[in-house]
C-alpha cells in the first residue's frame, strides 16, 4: 500500500474508532457475568481502533516541517460539519449484533464502502479523534509561488487570512499545516 493511501486509511479507522468502541459498549453483558458476549470480535476491533489511532499520532509526530510555504487568502474551518461523519454511528444503536455474521460482514461492506468513496472522491470529513487532540479541518484557498490554489487541510493552528503557513501533502488530497512562518523566524 503506498505511504499516502495508508495514511488516508489510517485516517479514515481512526475516525471511526468511537464507533468501535461503542460496539464494545454494546456488546459488554452489565447483568450477568460482567464481560464481552463477544470477547474475540470485540479484542479484534479494539485492536484495530487502537492501533489506528497510534499510528496516525505516530505519523502526525514524524511529519517534518512542510515544504510549501502559503500564503492564507481565506480558510473556512469545516470541523463543525460533523453531521455527516455521523450516519454510520446510527447503525450503532439499531439491532446490530456481532454474532450474526451478516450484521458484521454488512458494516464492515458499509465501512469499506465508505472508505473508497472518500478516497476516490477526494472528499474529507473531520477524524473526531484529530478534533479532540485540537486540529481542525479547513477549507483554504491560498496562494503558492503567486498563483492561486485550493486545498483541504489539517491544522492545529487558528489559520488565518493574509498568514504564512508551511504545509506539508498528508495524503493525496489533503494537506497538513506543520507550523506558522513567524514560529521559525
Amino acid at each position: 500500500m503506498k505511504p499516502k493511501l495508508f495514511t488516508a486509511t489510517l485516517l479514515f479507522i481512526s475516525a471511526y474508532s468511537p464507533l468501535f468502541l461503542i460496539l464494545a459498549v454494546k456488546d459488554f453483558d452489565f447483568d450477568k457475568c460482567k464481560t464481552f458476549k463477544h470477547p474475540i470480535a470485540i479484542s479484534i476491533i479494539l485492536s484495530i481502533a487502537f492501533l489506528s489511532v497510534v499510528l496516525l499520532f505516530f505519523i502526525i509526530k514524524s511529519i517534518s516541517r512542510g515544504n510549501m510555504i502559503v500564503t492564507v487568502i481565506n480558510a473556512k474551518n469545516r470541523s463543525v460539519d460533523l453531521i455527516n461523519y455521523t450516519i454510520p454511528y446510527i447503525v450503532s444503536f439499531f439491532g446490530f449484533d456481532l454474532a450474526k455474521v451478516e450484521d458484521v460482514v454488512s458494516l464492515s461492506i458499509f465501512l469499506f464502502l465508505l472508505l473508497l468513496l472518500t478516497i476516490k472522491s477526494k472528499s474529507v470529513f473531520m477524524n473526531p479523534i484529530l478534533l479532540l487532540a485540537g486540529y481542525n479541518l479547513y477549507d483554504l484557498n491560498y496562494k503558492y509561488d503567486n498563483k492561486p490554489n485550493s486545498t483541504i487541510i489539517i491544522s492545529k493552528h487558528e489559520v488565518k487570512s493574509g498568514e504564512r503557513y508551511y504545509i506539508k501533502s498528508f495524503t493525496r488530497f489533503l494537506f497538513f499545516v506543520t507550523q506558522k512562518e513567524e514560529e521559525n523566524a
